[in-house]
């Protein structure tokens, strides 16, 4: 790992990870992470809303959306929980369980990253 990737720890964050899906820049790293945080932060409320109108499209594309992101800048838990609620939600099943989950870990990722990253 190199001293750039070390300097960047981040509880429940592969930051190597996502730093080498990147570019391997730490600043261009730090301010995807940050924009994830103010942008990604409500998507959680934003399924549920969709839902409860019956728009599965907008709310199956939320958690798309969410999991690319998420994946891309090493959020691989996060990433996962938002793949189980977009699978959920295409093959209609309940999403309660695994909305739950996705808004438990999309808020300790934010968390993490503005602890990391003050305003």
């Amino acid at each position: 790992m190199d001293p750039d990737s070390a300097a960047l720890n981040i509880a429940g964050i592969d930051t190597a990870l996502g730093l080498k899906n990147t570019g391997g820049k730490p600043e261009r790293y730090e301010s995807l992470l940050r924009k994830f945080a103010e942008r990604q932060a409500g998507t959680a409320e934003a399924i549920r809303a969709a839902l409860s109108v019956g728009d599965a499209s907008t709310a199956g594309r939320e958690a798309h959306s969410l999991k690319g992101a998420a994946s891309t800048l090493g959020i691989t838990a996060l990433a996962k929980h938002a793949a189980d609620v977009e699978i959920a939600i295409t093959t209609g099943q309940n999403v309660d369980e695994a909305l739950e989950c996705l808004s438990h870990s999309l808020g300790a990722a934010v968390k993490a990253i503005r602890a990391t990253f003050p305003v």
